[in-house]
């Protein structure tokens, strides 16, 4: 790999890992920083409001370009083939996550009887990783040789479509 290509790889693999942290952290709340704009205070890690709203918009940024940053260093230190089988596993288990996850909340709220282990997150977490590695397993070796480049526009795309998801919520009150 020449320097020209680790730069793209670099560039590829922080685009594509900062829009994947940030719905993780907007998701489980993982602010670097709280900020309490009401006294001007900022604090490390998640804090609760002390007096007036909290902002972890800041926090939720920085934790992104931390974990990115070092998402896009270990990517130029490894193979391309790895690469692109780590982000294809990576939004394969996005998907699949966000199909389990529903499809349990579905059947929980449909349910006669008490299933209160389908509000569990971790049962989604774990059988998405079972199914993206099932599917990566699967997928041809031929598909892995290069990094697609199309991974810039469409994880962040999807990012996007999930915040929009799991936002419904705010905007439908």
């Amino acid at each position: 790999m020449i320097a020209s290509s680790k730069i793209q790889v670099f560039a590829l693999a922080f685009g594509v890992a900062y829009a994947a942290i940030y719905v993780i952290c907007t998701e489980l709340n993982l602010p670097l920083l709280t900020y309490h704009p009401a006294i001007g205070e900022i604090d490390l890690l998640w804090q609760p409001p002390k007096r007036g709203p909290v902002m972890y918009w800041y926090g939720w940024m920085l934790t992104s370009l931390v974990g990115a940053l070092m998402l896009a260093w270990i990517a130029t230190a490894i193979p391309e083939p790895w690469l692109q089988r780590a982000i294809a596993f990576g939004c394969i288990a996005a998907v699949a996550y966000l199909i389990l996850s529903t499809a349990a909340l579905f059947i929980y709220d449909k349910a006669t009887v008490e299933l209160e282990f389908l509000k569990s997150r971790w049962l989604s977490v774990v059988a998405a990783l079972v199914v993206a590695a099932i599917v990566s397993y699967i997928v041809p070796s031929q598909w892995n040789q290069r990094v697609w480049h199309g991974w810039i526009c469409v994880v962040p795309i999807g990012a996007l479509a999930v915040l929009a998801y799991y936002l419904i919520p705010y905007f439908t009150q």
